[in-house]
Formats: structure tokens, sequence, C-alpha cells
């Protein structure tokens, strides 16, 4: 019997045979759940020295308070929002995540909705497969070249996204609380400014409490040139409500959505989003490619390694947590 015992949450994954090797050399063993809930996790807690943790979200002190042992929780992905952060570091449990991989991905797939958007791509298909074959249907097209684009969050996949645009001839501006300063070709604007003066407006922040429904009704009624909207972060940042709004009311010419506040309400149902020739949506696929599967299964469970034998993460959140690591 191994000394650790490691617990997958949920997962997307076919196999896992990298993390039972890396997690083996760290004399832990792997559990893997597939877990709908925080109550159908918690009978496996009592043993479990670590999470690894996709989608499920409400990781919490109610799963800490049921797994006495837990040293650490690692995330299969970027973004932190389904780990309550400071609940883990009260308790000494590490949380780390896989910030550098599916960069491209996502930054790819940021400016196939774009694209798709901008050339009416989606609606010029429908038509002809229609049996319409006219350049009536698509005007007006502004050329790209003369657009501007804003990108919400200047982090590692918005300067991505940055790099795509400019080499289109677009200019790029950005808005992030954490820079203030004019970077890579970008130039900083406040929020209210990048609304107003975009073509297209990039989401790629975090999903946090002060931009959880960030772009509602008040924001949507900002932007002056009637941009497309494209959102490849996380669904609660943009309100879908409000988004519907702004389309029927002409603040937005379109969206482009690889995230939803509530997936279910739209794929589900006659969804107003659904019925819209100029509403562009895949499902939370952005991340996903043959390349990005096996590095982020490779670099969680090599995150979980060095937790488990009391090494710093490489992508450690709450760095405060090492001098007391049980």
């Amino acid at each position: 019997m191994s000394k650790f015992n490691v617990v997958v949450t949920d997962h997307v994954f076919e196999n896992f045979d990298q993390e039972r090797r890396i997690l083996a050399g760290a004399d832990a063993d792997l559990n893997v759940l597939q877990c709908k809930s925080i109550a159908e996790l918690k009978p496996h807690l009592a043993g479990a020295h670590g999470l690894l943790n996709t989608y499920l979200p409400g990781i919490g002190p109610e799963v800490f308070a049921a797994a006495p042992q837990l040293k650490a929780v690692v995330r299969y992905g970027i973004g932190l929002d389904t780990i309550d952060i400071p609940a883990a570091t009260e308790r000494g449990i590490m949380v780390a995540n896989v910030p550098d991989y599916c960069i491209n991905e996502v930054a790819d797939h940021a400016l196939s909705l774009f694209l798709a958007l901008a050339r009416k791509v989606p609606l010029s298909d429908r038509k002809v497969r229609a049996g319409e074959w006219s350049l009536a249907y698509v005007k007006p097209l502004k050329a790209l070249f003369r657009m501007r684009a804003g990108i919400i969050g200047f982090g590692r996949i918005g300067r991505a996204v940055a790099q795509r645009l400019q080499a289109f001839g677009i200019e790029v501006t950005f808005h992030d609380p954490c820079l203030s300063q004019d970077t890579a070709g970008c130039r900083a604007l406040s929020l209210d400014e990048l609304l107003a003066t975009s073509d297209a407006i990039f989401v790629q922040c975090p999903a946090t409490k002060t931009t959880r429904r960030l772009l509602d009704r008040a924001a949507f009624a900002k932007m002056q040139k009637q941009p497309l909207v494209i959102n490849c972060a996380r669904g609660e940042i943009v309100e879908t409500d409000a988004l519907v709004w702004a389309l029927e009311n002409g603040h937005v010419s379109g969206a482009g959505l690889d995230v939803l506040e509530d997936e279910a309400a739209v794929v589900k149902t006659p969804h107003p989003l659904k019925q819209r020739d100029n509403v562009v949506l895949t499902p939370h696929s952005a991340w996903f490619s043959d390349a990005a599967i096996p590095t982020l299964q490779r670099r969680a469970a090599e995150e979980m390694a060095r937790a488990l034998r009391g090494e710093k993460s490489s992508s450690l959140v709450n760095p405060q947590v090492m001098p007391g690591i049980r």
C-alpha cells in the first residue's frame, strides 16, 4: 500500500497512465472519480492526501473538513475559481494549477471565433446551403486592418491573442487592473474607454468576485461601435441576459462564446442565443488539442508529486503555506 492517496474529483480524460506513473514516484496511489457534486465526493475524502480537480466547483471548507490529511489541491487547468484558496491556505493546504498550457490553443480559438464573425462565415455558409448566392447578406463588412480590438485581461493568453490580431494589422488595446503601462505594442486603457472604442472585445480575464458579470447591461450600453464580443475565459464574466439584450438592441454586432454563464440553460433549451446568425457557440473547447491534453495531465501530476514530497510547486498560488506544510 502506498504512502499517499490522490483523488481525481472529476475529469475529461480517456486514461490516467501518466498520472499513475508520475505519482508512483511519490509513493502515491490514484483514485479516479467522476463526481457531479461535493456530496458525491465527500465519502472518498477521509484518506485523501491530494485532490486533482477539473470542473467540480466548491472545493472549499466542506471538502477540507472531510479530508483531514489533505496536503494539496491541483487544478487541471489555468483558472482557480473552483477552489477556495483562502480556506485552503488557512488549513495549510497547497493549491497549484497549470498556468502555461493551452495558451496557443485558446488564443487560436478566440481568433477563430473572431474571424468567423468578422467575415460572417457562419451566416454565409447557411445562406449558400439554402440556395442563396449573393453579397447582400454579408454587408456591411468591415476590413480587419481598420478595426481596433480591446482585450480584457492581458496575461499569457491575452498577449497571445494580441500577437495574432497584430498580424492582421489590427490595432490592439487592453484593460488589466494589474497593468497600467502600454506593453507588447498595445495601449492600456480604462475599461470604460476600451468598451467605448473597440470594434471587437476579447474577454480573457480570470473569474473572480470583481469580474463576475463584468459585462452586464450597463457595460454593453457603453459600447459605441457595435463590437463583436468574444469570450474564451469564463461564462460568468458575461451576463447572458444582458448579452441577448445587447444583441437585440444593436449594442453588439455579434458574439463568439466558448463558455456560458449557464450552459444547460442555453444548450438544452430553445435559447435566443441559438436563434441568431451573429452568434457562434462552441462547447468550452478552446483549450483542447491533441497536444494540450497530455501536457495538462503530466503537468498536474508533476505538481501533485512535488507537493506530496514537500517540495515547492512551480505554480504554487499560496506560497505562504510552505513553512507549515504537513
